[in-house]
């Protein structure tokens, strides 16, 4: 509601002295954000969760050639990752390697170390999902993160479902390096839980449920 008002109707392109309250608002947000996450910055220029996916892994990619190790170019991804993560890797220069889950679609640690093994020269990233893509906690999410960083690795989280780490965790403490915050799942309504979408086709389904039951 409050993106209604009056006062919020700010043109991007005005003078910045003529933005001061935007600007205070973006800075409170950041500073809101560090202690969420405990990161130590933000960027608020990506416009979705695969534009995050692809900013953050240039920033990986941009970091690990600023340290002299333009080599690593392999993105580990599990299994079960959301379709963007492998589509937003192989858009920022990544090669991607799956790994393996078990039966009910966690990481596979085991997999994991032997891929970290088997591409330690050269790997990069390694992305996950946290809770994962199918709604879980999963238990060996510290153990995933220090693997791929004992092999030289970072770690980009995505963070669609960041408003179930809310009060319980956070990418930071997990040992994340680089997370993304959806804007309709963190600051709105769970992932699946539904939306816009879903009252947008209420009527209509009701529509149809009457109409079924007018016919018997």
């Amino acid at each position: 509601m409050p993106l209604s008002w009056p006062e919020m109707d700010l043109h991007p392109y005005v003078p910045l002295n003529q933005a001061e309250g935007y600007q205070t608002m973006v800075k409170q947000l950041e500073e809101w954000l560090k202690i969420i996450t405990k990161f130590d910055g933000f960027s608020f220029q990506p416009k979705s969760g695969s534009h995050g996916e692809y900013t953050g892994l240039l920033t990986i990619g941009q970091y690990l050639r600023s340290i002299g190790e333009a080599k690593r170019n392999v993105c580990l991804i599990p299994h079960s990752a959301h379709g963007t993560n492998p589509a937003s890797s192989a858009f920022a220069g990544f090669h991607v390697v799956e790994v393996d889950t078990d039966a009910n679609g966690n990481i596979d640690n085991n997999d994991l170390l032997k891929k970290c093994q088997q591409y330690k020269p050269n790997l990069g990233a390694f992305m996950v999902t946290y809770p994962s893509t199918h709604g879980v906690y999963e238990d060996g999410i510290r153990k995933s993160i220090d693997i791929v960083h004992k092999h030289g690795g970072q770690v980009y989280m995505d963070g669609a479902n960041m408003n179930a780490q809310v009060g319980w965790t956070s990418p930071g403490f997990l040992g994340a390096d680089v997370c993304h915050l959806n804007l309709h799942k963190t600051f709105a309504i769970p992932h699946g839980g539904g939306g816009p979408g879903t009252f947008f086709l209420l009527p209509f389904l009701l529509f149809f449920l009457f109409s079924f039951l007018l016919l018997f």
